[in-house]
């Protein structure tokens, strides 16, 4: 059954607070992106300010990550989300009085970046407390359905929002939609994690380190979502410029384009939900990340909104299927009392490199135009999952994927 999962009270109560959540969340983003464009019209200052909302997950997510597995993950999520909420509500009021700087923007992009890295971990560990583990995959895309339905849901209606009301109330409206996620977490029942002995702090850190160096196919699906957020999710940063400068469109069209991804990712987000567990897990990863990579250059020479709304939907797509299936190997194969480390491990090696990908895809847009930017992107990309393809085969060959079997060929 497709919704099965959320037939559990609590997870789908968890469900529904995220969803509503996150629509304020992608609403901020657009808007806050089409402001940077008009104030600046730079898009480095692009790159520059997704480089330090998301580089604060190098530092913080396994910090975080290990706050999951050793304490109270509700308290932990119940302060990062009131803190971005206070912030979406400052650069709410700053934006209404029109006191809104490209430094406040930043310096509000920052400290949104800190408290969203320490709360992904304790946030993706979360899911398998709240379903069975035979419903743990139907979760995980269940959940990825959602964030990808706010993603086409949240920037048509910050693009209406944006045309009629201004951008001051995308920031409002979002800073609102952070309550149905704190009251999401005041409803549900949360098992309490498990005293752990052995290390302390800094020790479980390491030890969680330790454990993906010595799982060497673990450590191979991590450079998925890393080559990913170096080279091809930058693209979200270049939208502003691919709508008005590429294909000249306005804000309502950047709000459209993004809900084209958006579209595609729930679709697939539905049906791997549907499917549940595929078998060559390794096989299908790359096989999307791989098209994901050839959809991304077919956009860098796109001229018609419309094609740019197809490839943008196929791009959405299998950017989903590559990351749930990689999510969902990784809390399949890691023990309950590690999930919240290697979940920071893999917040780390999506989000936390992504400020790198959105720097240096503003900078070499800004240097040699925004096509070749995403072109170079996909193409690398794309060499890089096709020489993985053969190294998953020389693992499994090698028997180093022996006790991975569901991520092999």
């Amino acid at each position: 059954m497709m919704f099965r999962s959320l037939y559990h009270r609590d997870f789908s109560i968890f469900w529904v607070g995220n969803f509503l959540s996150n629509i304020g969340t992608w609403m901020q983003n657009i808007a806050l992106g089409w402001v940077i464009l008009i104030v600046s019209n730079s898009p480095f200052l692009l790159g520059l300010n997704a480089f330090l909302a998301q580089i604060s997950s190098l530092f913080f997510a396994l910090p975080g990550g290990t706050i999951a597995d050793r304490l109270n993950r509700r308290k932990l999520m119940l302060i990062t989300q009131t803190s971005m909420m206070v912030l979406a509500s400052l650069l709410a009021v700053l934006t209404s009085f029109r006191q809104i700087t490209i430094k406040e923007i930043l310096a509000i992009s920052f400290l949104t970046g800190v408290a969203s890295a320490l709360n992904y971990p304790a946030y993706q560990a979360l899911i398998p407390d709240l379903v069975p583990p035979e419903d743990l995959m139907n979760g995980i895309a269940l959940n990825s359905a959602q964030f990808n339905m706010s993603r086409a849901i949240g920037p048509t209606i910050a693009g209406l929002a944006m045309g009629t009301l201004g951008a001051a109330a995308c920031f409002y409206l979002n800073s609102i939609s952070f309550l149905a996620l704190i009251i999401a977490l005041l409803l549900i029942t949360i098992p309490p994690v498990r005293q752990q002995e052995g290390p302390r702090f800094w020790g479980s850190m390491v030890e969680g380190i330790r454990y993906v160096r010595q799982h060497r196919i673990i450590l191979v699906l991590l450079t998925v979502p890393a080559s990913l957020s170096l080279l091809g999710l930058p693209f979200i940063v270049l939208m502003p410029a691919v709508a008005r400068n590429l294909l000249g469109v306005g804000a309502s069209g950047l709000g459209f384009l993004m809900g084209g991804a958006g579209v595609g990712a729930v679709m697939a987000a539905l049906f791997i939900a549907a499917r549940g567990t595929p078998e060559h897990c390794g096989r299908m990863i790359l096989t999307n990340a791989s098209l994901f990579s050839i959809a991304l250059i077919l956009l860098s020479r796109a001229h018609s909104f419309w094609v740019a709304f197809l490839l943008l939907a196929i791009m959405g797509g299998t950017i989903v299927g590559t990351l749930t299936l990689t999510n969902t190997t990784l809390q399949v194969t890691t023990p309950p009392e590690l999930r919240g480390r290697v979940m920071a491990m893999y917040s780390m090696a999506m989000t936390g490199l992504l400020p790198f990908g959105s720097l240096q895809a503003g900078m070499v847009a800004q240097a040699v135009g925004t096509r070749f930017s995403l072109g170079i992107g996909g193409a690398i990309c794309l060499g890089y999952f096709l020489i993985l393809q053969l190294a998953l085969r020389r693992l499994r060959r090698d028997g180093q994927a022996s006790n991975y079997s569901e991520i092999g060929e």
